[in-house]
């Protein structure tokens, strides 16, 4: 017998839903087994290695930037009256506003940093090439965005660094053939940087350049979602890759000898509490000198005991600590700052060498999957888990870094007194040596040269998938971008340490 008809006039109709389901599934009708899997694919297991997976870290530092940019809103005021004050007060007067804005500094450079790393993994292992040609373009966008958000953002300060820092970069965009004056318009807000050109430059760190990062990074991560992470091939590890020849283990050897030397130095220098040094530029007090010390002595043992396990993690680190040696040896020799001019120089020597057997070595080592190692893990829980404790790790360093480091306050902008000696943030160095080295050339400034020279920079780097697939027609399989990599960030290295040593 069939049941009761609904009435359609009762107070309490039928209550039904298009696929039948109740609860959650009900209130937000999704196939949620198809979303499982969608975002539970499986994941490369080299992407265990550290060097592989850096791309999540510039975006969770994001994310703190964006956090803690929002609640310095609060008390930032963006005009040249009130801003270097308002900045005075939340470092020294507002509760915890030191901690607050030291964090939003140092996750804006290690932002940076993970970010060129991330780059330079992508260029090194030649994930750009085809059909990842354009992610790469959205990949030099997001670095060049970062660049211009850390600009902004000292800016923000109204110090004389920042005054004369935006002096500088308008001057350089008012150098841009054709549209250079009126980009340098935009940007001033008129003929010369005053009032209007801080609000400009608040309006761009706050607002239009965070929106651009998140619509970019939204298309680039769209993109490898549909190309998928690139996998690699690795030859596994062998008896024979693993014993290695006679001249392998006494490369081998010389690198865990330098790296277990490095360790006692290291240990015996913060045991003593020596006075801060000056490292390329960057002078250290005495109680953060011994923190370093320390550290440096963990890191240098972790890879002495990689290395001889033939872990490419160590020889990273190996090298890591060369180039950092080199420079600070270069600049005490340049400067005449060493104590003994010729141990100095037999320890640059020696440390050169280090550098080039490493090198030289580099394919002895173990990267590839282990014998018994599965080719790809879950992203839940552990792909997921582990860029989990990557974050905390990252919290822990930066108040480890604002502790030791603190940011701190310059002298107030004064249009009418240009200082001595400025220099921009660390990560434009590289294009404040070459502004100062580049030439008059064919009628053309120093100022249009680096300018004109910097532009071909960017635009090979955006266009290098397509330059690199003509060098690989040109010398087929002779890794021709792997050499030209290196020389352009042997280069980088050098102009930024040369501007870093120099009054």
């Amino acid at each position: 017998m069939a049941g009761p008809e609904a009435d359609p006039l009762s107070p309490e109709p039928t209550k039904r839903t298009h696929s039948g389901a109740t609860g959650w599934e009900a209130v937000i009708p999704l196939d949620w087994n198809r979303l499982v899997a969608l975002t539970n694919e499986p994941v490369p297991s080299h992407l265990k290695r550290w060097w592989f997976c850096l791309g999540g870290t510039p975006a969770y530092l994001l994310l703190i930037q964006i956090t803690t940019g929002i609640l310095l809103t609060f008390y930032y005021q963006p005009s040249p009256e009130q801003a270097y004050e308002s900045v005075q007060r939340i470092t020294y007067g507002i509760p915890f506003g030191w901690y607050l804005r030291g964090i939003h500094k140092w996750s804006a450079n290690l932002m940076i940093v993970t970010l060129m790393l991330h780059m330079l993994r992508v260029f090194f292992t030649r994930a750009y090439r085809h059909p990842r040609r354009i992610n790469w373009v959205f990949g030099v966008a997001l670095l060049g965005l970062t660049l211009t958000l850390g600009f902004t953002g000292y800016s923000l300060i109204y110090e004389q660094l920042s005054f004369w820092g935006a002096t500088v970069a308008a001057n350089l965009t008012e150098a841009v053939p054709l549209v250079g004056h009126a980009m340098a318009t935009f940007l001033r807000g008129g003929p010369e940087v005053d009032a209007t050109t801080l609000t400009r430059l608040y309006v761009l760190h706050v607002g239009i350049l965070p929106a651009a990062i998140i619509a970019v990074l939204g298309l680039h991560i769209t993109f490898v979602r549909l190309h998928g992470v690139t996998e690699y091939e690795f030859e596994r590890p062998d008896a024979d890759a693993r014993t290695g020849r006679a001249g392998t283990k006494i490369g081998v050897g010389l690198i865990a000898v330098a790296c277990l030397l490095t360790v006692a130095a290291a240990a015996i220098a913060a045991l003593r509490g020596r006075p801060g040094f000056d490292f390329i530029g960057y002078v250290f007090g005495p109680t953060a000198s011994r923190v370093i010390w320390a550290i440096g002595a963990v890191a240098m043992a972790v890879a002495a005991v990689a290395v001889l396990r033939r872990r490419l993690a160590g020889l990273l680190l190996v090298l890591t600590a060369a180039v950092l040696a080199l420079g600070k040896l270069g600049r005490d020799l340049l400067l005449g700052e060493a104590r003994v001019p010729a141990l100095w120089a037999a320890m640059a020597v020696g440390v050169l060498v280090l550098l080039i057997v490493a090198l030289v070595l580099h394919r002895r080592f173990i990267v590839g999957e282990k014998a018994d190692e599965p080719a790809t893990f879950n992203f839940f829980p552990d792909h997921a888990m582990t860029e989990l404790l990557i974050g905390t790790g990252l919290l822990f360093l930066l108040t480890i870094l604002v502790l030791l480091f603190p940011a701190g306050l310059g002298e107030k902008a004064n249009p009418n007194m240009t200082p001595d000696h400025i220099k921009p943030e660390w990560y434009f160095f590289f294009q404040f040596r070459l502004l100062k080295i580049s030439p008059g050339l064919a009628g053309m400034t120093a100022l249009q040269v680096s300018v004109l020279l910097t532009g071909a920079l960017m635009a090979a780097l955006v266009l290098w998938p397509w330059i690199d697939a003509v060098l690989e027609r040109v010398a087929p399989g002779k890794d021709v971008s792997v050499y030209v990599g290196i020389v352009g960030f042997l280069w980088f290295l050098l102009f930024t340490v040369w501007e870093a040593m120099v009054e």
